[in-house]
């Protein structure tokens, strides 16, 4: 079983049935576990910011949320912030979700055989569905890195490198996993840097959350292990038709 990690969603290529993990650490992959964790009904994927907002026009009762810049756009319900998700009524309630990387990188996986929502407070349960989804479609995994602003993000590339390594936790899975390039150099990444915070509060996406007064959003999404969910496409996730 292959495991890939494309560092960007440009580098996916075809994808040939495999099971993708997407990535947008800071924040929307995370933000997308918490709103589920809250009981959301259904998360609604959008293409974009118009798209989502020409949605929610057309059904009130769906909640809009987004960032542009990293903050709420006009109109909008809610941000893109995890922290305030965990915070939120949202049980019950549809909401339709666009971002700047995360949601784009979600529809450029669309060819893939299961496509989940990783981050690192899903971590290993994440990689435990992809091994699972790999198995049973007898292909491999590509983590893919929504990246900012099409470039690559550290963030992303880092908390892939830590998927490679829950993955690799399980001797029965290690045995039969082989890791591309890539994924070795995620890989090293992340056992290079142990503290995930302190790394993201470096990062480009890091630096504009704390001058746009979310820097509480860094250390929530910077902590490994606490979620078991594992948002997948077609499970209470959706991608809107483009």
């Amino acid at each position: 079983m292959e495991l890939h990690v494309a560092f960007l969603p440009g580098e996916l290529g075809a994808q040939d049935g495999r099971a993708a993990v997407v990535i947008d650490v800071l924040r929307a992959t995370t933000s997308l576990l918490v709103l589920l964790e809250r009981g959301c009904a259904e998360a609604l994927i959008a293409p974009s910011i118009e798209a989502a907002r020409a949605y929610r026009n057309a059904h009130p009762d769906v909640l809009a949320a987004g960032e542009q810049a990293g903050e709420a756009p006009a109109g909008f319900d809610f941000g893109n912030s995890p922290v305030a998700f965990a915070r939120s009524e949202v049980a019950g309630r549809r909401v339709v979700l666009a971002t700047t990387n995360g949601t784009r990188a979600l529809y450029a996986a669309r060819g893939a055989a299961a496509i989940f929502a990783g981050c690192l407070r899903n971590r290993s349960a994440a990689a435990r569905a992809a091994i699972s989804a790999a198995r049973r479609e007898e292909r491999g995994i590509v983590l893919v890195c929504a990246g900012r602003e099409g470039r690559f993000s550290l963030d992303d590339a880092y908390t892939a490198g830590a998927l490679v390594d829950a993955a690799l936790a399980d001797p029965a899975a290690a045995a039969e996993i082989v890791l591309t390039d890539a994924a070795q150099a995620a890989l090293a990444l992340y056992r290079a840097h142990g503290d995930p915070e302190a790394l993201f509060r470096t990062t480009r996406a890091g630096r504009h959350l704390v001058r746009i007064g979310l820097g509480e959003d860094i250390r929530y999404c910077a902590a490994r292990d606490r979620s078991t969910l594992v948002p997948r496409v077609g499970e209470r996730v959706r991608l809107l038709e483009r």
